[in-house]
């Protein structure tokens, strides 16, 4: 296969771009990861759903947010720029997908690259996934979660399963 047919395989078309700009369909690409040089801080996340749940976010026109924390350990010299817990905040990503199993890309476009050169050591990343709360005030999601490298998640497709909260009550009262 030429480079251009894998690129013309791996590029979603014009039309499926402007069709998810226009109605907020977020983007599966299919070209492996989306970390670049361009894009060094993206990385994809597959959300999948329990059947309950996602049988409860399709009644309850629901939405999911993905939440994409970026860290790291402050160096001696910048100690002063740390927070309460002692790391370095690089900046928080929210990205609001349809409530249906996705694999979404998160670009890393909110980092704050002017204080990468304050961390000593690997980028670290914490991605959360709760509802968008559309259709009342609380979460009814319960989200599996990553917490670990940015290496490790550019690498592979993070996976984030979720159920419904009532679905965790329902088993531990079962035990």
């Amino acid at each position: 296969m030429t480079l251009i047919s894998r690129w013309r395989r791996s590029t979603p078309s014009l039309g499926r771009i402007l069709i998810a700009l226009c109605f907020g369909v977020p983007l599966t690409l299919s070209a492996g990861s989306p970390h670049t040089k361009n894009e060094p801080y993206a990385f994809q996340v597959r959300i999948t759903l329990s059947d309950k749940a996602a049988a409860t976010l399709k009644r309850l026109d629901e939405g999911i947010v993905i939440s994409a924390s970026y860290s790291g350990d402050p160096k001696p010299s910048a100690k002063q720029h740390a927070d309460e817990i002692g790391s370095i905040p690089l900046g928080v990503q929210n990205v609001e997908i349809p409530g249906r199993p996705a694999t979404v890309i998160v670009s890393g476009s909110h980092v704050k690259r002017g204080r990468v050169a304050w961390i000593r050591g690997p980028v670290l990343l914490n991605v959360n996934a709760y509802s968008a709360r559309r259709s009342g005030p609380d979460n009814i999601l319960s989200c599996d979660f990553f917490d670990g490298r940015l290496r490790d998640a550019t690498r592979r497709t993070v996976p984030i399963h979720c159920s419904l909260i009532e679905e965790k009550v329902e088993t531990k009262h079962l035990s």
